[in-house]
């Protein structure tokens, strides 16, 4: 959402003028201002080689603080709507001095599925001083993973990537955080140690390293979790919970539907949110009833546009079921 603290911003209808946007970097204004202006949010996005020269120096001055903000702004702009495209702003932060710029920079590379990207990924997730850039890398990494399995990248750049994942979590030097996100980064392939590392991380005691496990479950897309899971949606650990809902949905566990379901009556909301996505996941006659009777009840915009895309999907397998087309694979 655009409108939220610090990352709110005024949209133009089309892109300001190079010397515009020059001087709304070099304005005093811009280190004080709550609200990004949106010569930013236009001005910056598409940049050529010859504009992103003649921004550098105003850029290279503002505070990491600021950089932070503005490109905490392009990210939210950039998820509501797809036409923008910061590419070359995000990759030049990647080789900021501020862990905190290029923490950012990594997040607004979200949408990029390009070999350069990639392979600055690579650099960052093994090499950088902060365990959160290497955090962030790793995470913006499963998606490249995935790429491989597909097909849609190199293949030595993914088994690359699946090598870097499997060694950073099994380096026991690493941070728990950097080990629990190279898993989950790792889940997303068909690499042969994945199961094994899964129960292993589930099994050690580490909070934070079982909640990966949860989550790399259901990146596998695989049934065989079926229990596990279950059993984690009972759990007193909200997180737990949270991650074993996710799971579900990934893997389309029908047995869950019911309990899944009554969290989207409790007061935590980031449960509630995450049982809808996952309710719409997993589809079927009773998930679309659960979902359909929350539409009734909701006066609330996040959570309603929240349902009109879970039951869009859940809707979606009702249909493949109509023509005798089981999505569920048991």
């Amino acid at each position: 959402m655009l409108a939220r603290d610090d990352a709110r911003t005024d949209l133009p209808q089309s892109k300001p003028p190079l010397e515009e946007l020059v001087g709304v970097l070099q304005g005093a204004e811009l280190s004080s201002q709550t609200v990004i202006p949106s010569t930013l949010v236009y001005g910056l996005s598409d940049l050529t080689a010859e504009e992103l020269h003649a921004i550098k120096p105003a850029w290279a001055a503002l505070k990491p603080v600021v950089k932070h903000r503005v490109l905490r702004a392009l990210n939210e702009a950039s998820e509501a709507m797809f036409e923008l495209n910061y590419r070359e702003i995000a990759l030049r932060g990647l080789s900021d001095e501020s862990s905190l710029v290029r923490s950012s920079s990594i997040d607004l590379l979200w949408m990029d599925e390009s070999v350069e990207t990639m392979q600055k990924l690579l650099a960052l997730a093994e090499s950088d001083p902060d365990y959160s850039v290497r955090t962030g890398a790793l995470e913006s990494l499963g998606r490249f993973i995935l790429l491989g399995e597909y097909g849609d990248i190199p293949a030595h750049l993914a088994a690359e990537a699946q090598a870097l994942a499997h060694r950073m979590h099994t380096d026991a030097g690493q941070s728990v955080e950097v080990r629990r996100r190279a898993l989950e980064a790792l889940a997303n392939s068909s690499h042969q140690a994945v199961k094994a590392l899964i129960r292993a991380a589930y099994a050690d005691g580490n909070h934070e390293l079982k909640l990966g496990a949860l989550f790399a479950m259901g990146r596998t897309c695989s049934k065989e979790w079926r229990s596990l899971l279950l059993a984690e949606l009972e759990s007193a650990d909200s997180e737990c919970v949270y991650e074993a809902i996710r799971a579900c949905g990934q893997i389309q566990l029908r047995e869950s539907v019911q309990r899944i379901g009554e969290y989207t009556l409790g007061d935590d909301q980031d449960l509630h949110m995450m049982a809808i996505w996952s309710l719409g996941e997993i589809g079927g006659k009773r998930a679309f009833e659960i979902l359909s009777g929350l539409e009734e009840n909701t006066d609330d915009d996040e959570v309603a546009n929240a349902l009109d895309e879970a039951l869009d999907a859940a809707g979606f397998s009702l249909s493949f079921a109509s023509l005798g087309l089981d999505l569920d694979d048991e």
